[in-house]
């Protein structure tokens, strides 16, 4: 058991103004799948992440690992009023317990090993006790003593069922299993024990005995619980157990209101009254789960449309909150300070995801959505290139969809590009298009899978090009394409290298250009691996190669055709008595580079590494189990050079860590300062930002006495407040300095300091 102290994290908070080293998750937090009322929180799950309403002042709080959570990945929650505890579970089988001061994580169901499913399917709270029904099993937690106290096996001749749903009446504990329901006094000390439990067999149709039932309930002193069936019934407990409601259900879901119950079904919610009368909320999209804490006020969990509140059967509020429309990651870019989120992709290249959710974007932290009919029914987007306040999305399956203020412009395919945005060899309507960038003449170009000429390039008059490189159309798939500072192409070709291709700034004509397909051998790019998986230019000129066996640079990458010797190059590092290549036993996903030439390096399994600009140096190697990271498995890395905030696309969702590095300003203007000023409470690195690139930084105090030196990282400086003495310097105003490469000194700023 591990108890940790929480704080809560309201879900606007500007990156530009996060201390150093601040983490803030991404998530999507509208397609809402469970529910559970405290008062006045609202507490929500939605895609794997945990959120509340707070329904006195209108805020809405996230709670994740950033803050404190176990996981990502929540799945069940449940409010336990004895003890103000909110209990709650995990796709993996964790638990947290979670109260206003701390969350203490309960590991033992995940630890475990068990075979067959383990899954929590449902959670039921009485007094101090949770009741956890599960795959294998009905576990007992004490909330108070925060710990497991017993798990019962239930079933007929020690066959265990998977139990969906319990609930308690009188002294009767009751639970719905995959093969019947069964029930047990609960405070009998041998539960543990399969035979102190008896199947229910009194029905009205004897078929059921043995049947699923997916919930149980009290109800008007009695129990109801839904059987599985083509169309679901609910059914109640008299003498037998015979038909409550003519209703059929689809996917229900029942829970308690005062003496009522709600049944909430996919487009509905039906309200049945003590006297069994039915109430029934239409017009729903995907509701999943209601709850219900004072008479007439509903809270509906939807999937399509977020948390929603009813009064008296009427909508009052549709809680929609400002985030991304998904947690599927594919591609992230930073261009013109909007972070792009693209959701679409495919299996290993052959195989389309048919995504429909598009690609969201936040821009001065305003999240939108662009979606498959958006883009004119475009699926599958991999990536966007920004140009002139146009949005140009790249589809795995549709060509090119061109977004101008969310609204559409049109759409690239064979027809309107004279056939140069070729169809597949095998298709004559798929149109796989893997990448996009502009070159510095605002020329778009971009890579087409399986066709004849797959590098392509729509010119700024409009006309459209593309070009071939005599390969094998069968099986040939592109990733990433990159310009360098000499304009030359680069791009990924999938488990076949890497291509390098030279139009000689003509464009128009072929016949002069060069190309180069490079691989493993020596005098050939000499890569570590085939299987190339990214590609970065960093601002030196270097190219980094990311692959299945670690990390190579072209450090002369101007020489490609010049008939010198240009091969890439691993990066040897010392390990304790041995060297080794940099990472030869990651997969590299990802590399960035940010505004202090340093690589931000994503892996399969690995989490993410930030290296020096020579890659010699691990400055930070972030992992789930060390950081608030969802994931280890790293899909993308976009970077805010402005800010230095760092967005990390993992397999779980999107989350951002704000680093000590920003682009650096070709003439020092003024700087910005964060925090300032200084109070006492403070702890972390003061930020001087917009620095020129490198400079070396001097601060003294209003007498000119030097308290401390540093250089900036690209555009940054970062003070810890501390003096050479490594005392926390005392209350007063402190002036900065910056000095350029020329030895120009100049004041560029004032920090309060107040104790």
């Amino acid at each position: 058991m591990k108890t940790l102290l929480i704080t809560l994290l309201p879900l606007i908070m500007i990156a530009q103004d996060a201390p150093i080293g601040y983490w803030k998750d991404y998530l999507a937090y509208n397609q809402t799948t469970d529910i559970a009322i405290a008062d006045e929180k609202i507490y929500c799950v939605s895609q794997g992440g945990l959120f509340y309403f707070n329904n006195e002042d209108n805020s809405i709080n996230r709670i994740s690992k950033v803050n404190g959570l176990s996981e990502n990945g929540v799945e069940k929650i449940k409010f336990n009023t004895a003890n103000n505890t909110l209990i709650i579970t995990y796709e993996n089988c964790n638990i947290d317990l979670f109260t206003e001061e701390s969350v203490t994580n309960i590991s033992d169901i995940k630890r475990k090993e068990i075979n067959g499913v383990k899954k929590i399917n449902n959670i039921y709270c009485e007094n101090n006790l949770a009741y956890l029904a599960c795959s294998f099993g009905l576990v007992v937690v004490d909330l108070v003593r925060k710990e497991i106290k017993d798990t019962y096996k239930i079933g007929e001749g020690g066959q265990y069922e998977e139990i969906n749903q319990t609930t308690i009446t009188g002294n009767l504990i009751y639970v719905a299993t995959s093969k019947g329901i069964y029930s047990a006094q609960k405070d009998n000390m041998f539960l543990s024990d399969y035979n102190q439990w008896t199947k229910e067999t009194s029905f009205s149709n004897p078929s059921l005995i043995n049947s699923s039932f997916s919930t149980i309930n009290n109800y008007n002193n009695t129990i109801v619980s839904i059987v599985d069936q083509e169309i679901d019934s609910l059914l109640i407990k008299n003498s037998n157990w015979g038909l409550l409601s003519n209703i059929g259900f689809k996917r229900p879901n029942i829970s308690k209101a005062q003496e009522s119950i709600i049944v909430t079904d996919s487009n509905r919610v039906v309200i049945l009254s003590p006297n069994q009368t039915e109430e029934i909320i239409e017009g729903l999209h995907d509701a999943y789960k209601a709850e219900s804490q004072i008479e007439q006020e509903i809270w509906i969990a939807d999937k399509k449309n977020g948390l929603i509140k009813y009064v008296d059967k009427e909508i009052e509020g549709n809680i929609i909150v400002n985030s991304p429309s998904s947690n599927e990651v594919y591609s992230l870019e930073y261009e013109n300070n909007k972070l792009f989120v693209c959701h679409g992709g495919h299996m290993n290249f052959s195989t389309n995801n048919l995504n429909n959710e598009g690609a969201s974007y936040v821009k001065n932290d305003n999240w939108q959505n662009i979606d498959f009919y958006d883009l004119n029914r475009a699926r599958d987007i991999v990536a966007v290139a920004y140009n002139n306040n146009q949005e140009f999305y790249a589809s795995w399956y549709n060509g090119i969809s061109v977004m101008q203020e969310k609204e559409h412009v049109i759409k690239y395919g064979y027809q309107n590009t004279g056939g140069i945005l070729d169809t597949t060899f095998y298709s004559n309507n798929r149109i796989q298009i893997s990448d996009l960038k502009f070159d510095n003449n605002n020329n778009l170009w971009g890579l087409n899978s399986q066709v004849k000429k797959p590098l392509f390039v729509k010119t700024t008059n409009n006309n459209w090009y593309s070009f071939g490189m005599n390969q094998n159309i069968d099986g040939l798939y592109f990733d990433e394409i990159i310009i360098d500072q000499t304009n030359n192409k680069w791009g990924i070709i999938h488990e076949q290298g890497v291509f390098v291709y030279n139009d000689n700034s003509t464009i128009e004509n072929s016949a002069d250009d060069s190309y180069k397909i490079l691989n493993t051998s020596y005098g050939n790019g000499n890569l570590p691996s085939i299987n190339v998986r990214a590609i970065t230019e960093d601002l030196d000129g270097e190219i980094w190669i990311g692959t299945d066996k670690g990390v190579a640079v072209f450090y002369y990458p101007e020489l490609i055709f010049s008939g010198s010797n240009f091969d890439a190059q691993q990066i040897l590092i010392q390990e304790g008595e041995y060297g080794q290549y940099l990472l030869s036993t990651e997969r590299v996903n990802c590399i960035k580079v940010d505004g202090a030439n340093r690589k931000w390096i994503g892996t399969e399994s690995a989490g993410i590494y930030l290296l020096s600009a020579d890659g010699l140096e691990q400055i930070h190697h972030f992992t789930k189990e060390n950081s608030p990271l969802f994931s280890n498995k790293i899909i993308d890395i976009a970077i805010n050079n402005i800010n230095g905030e760092i967005f990390i696309g993992t397999d779980k969702g999107l989350i951002s860590y704000r680093s000590d590095a920003t682009i650096g300003e070709k003439k020092q203007g003024e700087t910005y300062v964060f925090p300032n000023p200084v109070r006492e409470t403070y702890t972390g690195n003061i930020a001087i930002n917009k620095l020129i690139n490198n400079a070396f930084v001097k601060i003294t105090d209003i007498n000119g006495n030097l308290i401390y030196q540093t250089i900036a990282n690209g555009g940054q400086a970062n003070w810890d407040g501390l003096n050479f003495n490594n005392e926390k310097v005392g209350t007063g105003v402190y002036l900065v300095f910056s000095t350029d490469q020329n030895g120009y000194e100049k004041m560029v700023s004032k920090i309060l300091f107040i104790k």
